[in-house]
């Protein structure tokens, strides 16, 4: 009798609710070496980006974000047209382009919009195109792929700490053969479950206990006078569980590095850029491993491989180093160079990690790239 019911309830169920496989992204293993970019953004989609954050993430910030992704996938509250008549600039790079964690105003490359357009009195648009966990070789295939096309009038690349990080563990830096790889295990039962819609709403209801007000990770969206539009999906992000991870893995013995890897990648970067006639700017990389600032020195996590953490001594030479191997390219290429670490200040007001913005250190790198810009007349508006 239980069975006839719950088979019954089943098939009903499937006539008027459909929802998502929640393993799906986990049934099958594929090479990469068929896919051009390995991390893109969904085009024409809308997101809510939730994150828990640390105590150097200004409490009167929102920690809910509504994310909209362009017709060409990137963020930007307007479509991209190439028969539009506007000055446009694609931002590629990781999270710290990406900007989830604050409002779209509050990005630097929409800091670098308004202050460009204000100060220049004409169209300009800047598309922001980073990834979280984007490395050089997604940058290049982002940039040959999904933005030479689109004509643009200068690309900014922003980039370092990802290549950093993939030279730290990585013995496949080139993605020859790369098997995408799943940290997630889920028991063969639960897959079979999945495919029934009893499971999924089950999944939902856990889900929603678990997201209950006490969670600092979930805070009432009215509180933040944010909402979540109806079936929008959600991302979530901690700030304050990567570095307990961090910090309990054995201190490693310092790795040699090939860092000519990375100064070969950006000088294929800006080879393609100069090939297609592209104006290209390059930002060097801020981290913050050598803070006298004692609250952010905790919140730091990026120090690491997946078997062990090395010295924050030895992160920022080697961070120090590859920004002055691209102070080098960029001056033979001479191609325009902000060192943006050099000006930032290095505290908790403006980074609250190894190399994240607070809203205030996104909106100060805006600024500060907008200046640089219109110092050495890099656009011309005919």
């Amino acid at each position: 009798m239980i069975l006839v019911t719950l088979i019954g309830a089943e098939l009903v169920l499937r006539l008027f609710i459909k929802l998502p496989d929640p393993y799906q992204h986990l049934r099958s293993q594929k090479y990469s070496t068929g896919s051009v970019i390995r991390l893109q953004n969904t085009r024409n989609t809308d997101l809510a980006f939730v994150f828990n954050p640390n105590e150097l993430f200004p409490k009167e910030e929102k920690n809910i974000i509504n994310i909209h992704i362009n017709n060409q996938g990137f963020r930007h509250h307007e479509d991209v047209d190439t028969s539009r008549n506007e000055f446009s600039i694609f931002a590629i790079g990781g999270s710290t382009t990406q900007g989830y964690d604050y409002a779209y105003e509050k990005t630097w490359c929409q800091v670098l919009e308004k202050d460009l357009e204000a100060s220049l009195k004409s169209p300009i648009n800047v598309y922001n195109g980073g990834t979280a966990g984007a490395a050089m070789f997604d940058h290049i295939a982002l940039l040959q792929n999904r933005t030479i096309h689109l004509q643009p009038d200068m690309v900014i690349l922003f980039a370092g700490v990802n290549d950093l990080n993939l030279l730290l563990g990585d013995d496949n830096i080139y993605r020859f053969d790369d098997v995408f790889e799943t940290q997630e295990s889920i028991s063969w039962y639960k897959l079979g479950l999945a495919r029934f819609t009893l499971y999924k709403l089950f999944l939902n209801a856990k889900r929603r206990v678990h997201a209950n007000e006490d969670s600092p990770l979930f805070r009432k969206a009215d509180e933040n006078d944010t909402t979540i539009p109806e079936g929008t999906p959600v991302q979530f992000a901690d700030h304050k569980a990567p570095p307990i991870e961090t910090e309990a893995l054995p201190l490693g013995k310092n790795p040699v590095l090939d860092y000519d890897y990375y100064s070969r990648m950006v000088r294929s970067f800006i080879a393609t850029c100069k090939v297609n006639n592209i104006p290209v700017v390059v930002m060097t990389q801020p981290t913050t491993w050598k803070s006298s600032d004692e609250r952010l020195q905790k919140y730091h996590w990026m120090h690491k491989n997946r078997e062990n953490k090395f010295s924050k001594e030895f992160m920022q030479n080697s961070m120090d180093l590859m920004n002055n191997n691209v102070q080098q390219i960029c001056e033979n290429q001479k191609v325009p160079l902000l060192r943006i670490e050099k000006l930032i200040p290095n505290n908790g007001e403006y980074f609250y990690d190894d190399c994240h913005f607070t809203p205030k250190g996104s909106v100060f790198v805006g600024n500060t790239l907008a200046e640089f810009i219109k110092e050495n007349n890099l656009i011309k508006i005919d």
